[in-house]
């Protein structure tokens, strides 16, 4: 597997997993520029296929959100894929880190418990079409 720097093509060319096709209308290039400038990212590949990608919006105060798309094919990488997150959650010195998830992906929420995070609540009418997600923080 091939880590390097998030770019913005990658959400272009990235086959998503089914619970986060909702997301598509955040994908356009602008977005992806945004996300690159609020603080460190990364794409992981497997011989030519982005199977990750991801990044931490840093805050004020030591704090910052961690933001993922997951490729449909990542499922037999999921073990390292985790590590990799893992080891890049760890590399940013942060006191907080924050994440959300759509409220009924379940496999989102398995991940963020598998990368250390913890369930905070409920955040209704939260997503960009008013879906409620759930929050999940890594102190």
């Amino acid at each position: 597997m091939n880590v390097r720097p998030f770019r913005v093509e990658d959400l272009s060319v990235i086959r998503l997993q089914q619970g986060q096709l909702g997301s598509l209308s955040l994908v356009t290039p602008d977005y992806a520029r945004s996300l690159i400038a609020a603080g460190p990212s990364i794409t992981v590949e497997r011989r030519g296929v982005i199977l990750g990608c991801a990044g931490i919006g840093i805050h004020h105060g030591g704090s910052g959100t961690l933001w993922a798309f997951i490729s449909s094919s990542a499922g037999p990488h999921m073990v390292r894929l985790t590590r990799i997150a893992v080891r890049f959650i760890a590399s940013v010195p942060l006191r907080r880190v924050e994440a959300t998830v759509e409220k009924g992906f379940e496999p989102g929420c398995r991940w963020l418990d598998l990368l250390g995070f913890h369930f905070e609540g409920e955040m209704r009418s939260y997503g960009p079409g008013g879906e409620d997600h759930l929050r999940y923080a890594r102190i």
